[in-house]
C-alpha cells in the first residue's frame, strides 16, 4: 500500500475518532463544571500533574522507538515491555509512599490518598503503551480508535454517574483509571506482547538510544500542560488553579484532536520516508498548511465567541474565565505547527536536536508564567503562556530550517497565508450575523450555536461546490481524499 493510500486511511479513523471525542469531550466538560467545584479540579491537576510525570518515564518511549526503527523483533518488542513495568512498577511505589509528603507541602491533605489511588494509571500506561505503538506502526488505527472510543465513553460515563452521586474529585479519578483500564485491556489483546522473562539488553539499549531523548522531549512538553498545573498550585489557591486547569483544557481541544490526527498518522508515514529528504519536506510542508488553514480560522472564531463558550461548557458561575480563554485561544495555530516540527524531527531520528528548543522553552514558559500568575493571577498567566507558544514557534521554524535547508519563505509563509486569508475572511462575516442575530435573539448562547451552524453549512458547501476556495492546501487534501495519487 502507497504512502498516500496508508494515510488517507489512518486519517479517516483518527478523524472520526476524533469528531466523536471532540462531542463527547465537550459534553463532559460542560456536565462536570456544573456537578463538581473548581477546587475539585485544581486538586485533580496537582494529583495528575504528578502521575502525568510517571507516564513519561513509565513507558520510557519505547513505542515511539519502536514506530521509528524501520526493522523491530520480538525481542525488541519485549525489552521495550519489561522496561516499561519494571519502571512503572517501581513509580507507583514512589508516588505511594511520597503522596502524604506531597500533600502537605500543598497543604491539601486529600492528595495523600488521591495520589495514591490514581497512581495505579501510571502501571496501566506503562503495560499498555507498546501494544498501541505497534498499533501506530502498522497503521492500524481503526483498531486504535475503537479502544479509544470504548473507553472514553466508558470514563466519561463513569465521571458522570459518580459526579451526580456527590463524589466530586473522585468522579475524575473514576474517569480516569476506568478509560486506562479499558485502554490496556483492548490494546494488550489487539496487539499483544508475549512477556518474556529472560532479559534483552541489546535490544533494550537500541531502543533506549531513542527513547531516552523522546522522554526529554515529553518532560518538556509535560511542563507544557500538567507540570504547569504543579508549579501555579504553589501559587495560586484551588479555585483559581481550577479556572485555570479548565481554560488550558478547553484552550487545546481544536489543536489537540487536528494536530494529534496528523501527528498520530503523520510520524509512522514521515519514519517510512525518512531517507528521501525532498518527499519528507513535502508531506511536512503540505501537513503544515492544513493545519494552519484549518486552525487559523478557527482560533480567531474562538477568540470572537470566547464568553459563549465558557457560559456553553462551564456555566455562568465561570465568567472569570472568559478573558484568560479569550488570550490562550491565540496560541490555537501555533500549537498544533509545533506538533508538525516534532514529528518530522522526530522521523528524521534528530530527536536531540529537538530537545534543545523544547527546554529552552520550557524555561521561557515556566519563568513566565510564574511571574504572570504570581503579579496578575489567572490572566498574568494567560498571557505568558500565549508568549510562551509564540517564542516555542519562533524557535521552531529555524530548526526546521536548518533541517531541510529551505527559505522561510517555503517554512513559514507558505503555509500561514492560507489560514491568513481565511481568517481574514471569517471576521466580517461573523460580525455581521453577530449583529443581525443579536436584534433578535437575546440569548448569547443561542446566537453561538445559529452562526456556527450557518458558518458550517456554508463551509459544506464550499467543499462540495467550490474547494478551491480553501486555498491549495485543502483543497489537494480534499481532492486526495477522493482520488489516488502519489505523494
Amino acid at each position: 500500500m502507497s504512502i498516500l493510500n496508508k494515510l488517507k486511511k489512518a486519517g479517516f479513523w483518527q478523524t472520526t475518532q476524533t469528531v466523536i471525542q471532540v462531542v463527547f469531550q465537550f459534553a463532559y466538560i460542560g456536565v462536570m463544571a456544573r456537578l463538581l467545584s473548581k477546587s475539585d479540579f485544581g486538586l485533580m491537576a496537582i494529583a495528575g500533574g504528578f502521575i502525568g510525570m510517571g507516564t513519561i518515564f513509565s513507558e520510557g518511549g519505547m513505542s515511539a522507538a519502536l514506530i521509528q526503527r524501520k526493522n523491530i523483533t520480538q525481542k525488541h518488542m519485549n525489552a521495550g515491555l519489561q522496561g516499561g513495568i519494571l519502571i512503572g512498577g517501581l513509580l507507583f511505589v514512589i508516588f505511594f509512599f511520597s503522596s502524604k509528603y506531597i500533600a502537605n507541602f500543598f497543604n491539601q491533605p486529600s492528595l495523600n490518598l488521591l495520589i495514591k489511588v490514581i497512581g495505579i494509571n501510571v502501571v496501566l500506561h506503562s503495560i499498555s503503551g507498546i501494544s498501541m505503538g505497534l498499533l501506530q506502526k502498522y497503521f492500524q488505527f481503526h483498531k486504535i480508535a475503537l479502544v479509544n472510543l470504548t473507553s472514553t465513553i466508558v470514563g466519561y460515563i463513569a465521571g458522570i454517574i459518580l459526579g451526580l452521586k456527590g463524589f466530586g474529585v473522585w468522579s475524575l479519578v473514576v474517569a480516569t483509571l476506568s478509560t486506562s483500564l479499558i485502554n490496556t485491556v483492548g490494546f494488550l489483546y489487539l496487539a499483544p506482547v508475549r512477556l518474556s522473562l529472560r532479559v534483552h539488553i541489546k535490544e533494550w539499549k537500541e531502543l533506549f538510544s531513542f527513547g531516552f531523548g523522546m522522554i526529554l522531549l515529553k518532560i518538556a512538553n509535560y511542563f507544557n500542560d500538567r507540570g504547569l498545573n504543579l508549579i501555579l498550585g504553589k501559587i495560586l489557591d484551588a479555585d483559581l488553579l481550577g479556572v485555570f486547569e479548565r481554560v488550558s483544557k478547553i484552550k487545546i481541544i481544536p489543536s489537540i484532536y487536528i494536530g494529534k490526527i496528523l501527528d498520530t498518522i503523520m510520524f509512522p508515514a514521515m519514519s517510512e520516508i525518512q531517507d528521501e529528504h525532498e518527499r519528507l519536506f513535502k508531506i511536512y510542508q503540505h501537513a503544515l498548511g492544513v493545519v494552519n488553514s484549518l486552525l487559523m480560522p478557527v482560533a480567531v472564531y474562538l477568540i470572537i465567541f470566547s464568553e459563549e463558550v465558557v457560559l456553553l461548557l462551564l456555566g455562568s458561575n465561570w465568567h472569570e474565565a472568559v478573558l484568560p480563554l479569550q488570550i490562550m485561544f491565540v496560541v490555537i495555530p501555533f500549537s498544533s505547527s509545533g506538533r508538525m516540527a516534532d514529528s518530522v524531527i522526530r522521523a528524521k531520528g534528530l530527536i536531540y536536536k529537538n530537545v534543545a528548543r523544547k527546554f529552552i522553552y520550557v524555561a521561557v514558559l515556566i519563568s513566565t508564567t510564574s511571574l504572570g500568575a504570581y503579579f496578575f493571577g489567572v490572566i498574568g498567566a494567560a498571557i505568558a503562556v500565549t508568549f510562551s507558544f509564540v517564542f516555542n514557534y519562533i524557535i521552531m521554524l529555524f530548526l526546521v530550517k536548518n533541517i531541510f535547508k529551505k527559505s522561510i519563505k517555503e517554512i513559514f509563509f507558505l503555509p500561514v497565508k492560507t489560514g491568513f486569508n481565511l481568517s481574514v475572511m471569517l471576521v466580517p462575516f461573523t460580525a455581521l450575523n453577530s449583529i443581525i442575530l443579536k436584534n433578535f435573539i437575546h440569548q448569547p448562547i443561542v446566537v453561538f450555536i445559529l452562526i456556527t451552524s450557518i458558518l458550517s453549512t456554508i463551509m459544506l458547501l464550499i467543499v462540495w461546490k467550490k474547494p478551491t476556495l480553501l486555498g491549495t492546501y485543502l483543497h489537494y487534501t480534499i481532492l486526495q481524499l477522493l482520488k489516488k495519487e502519489t505523494i
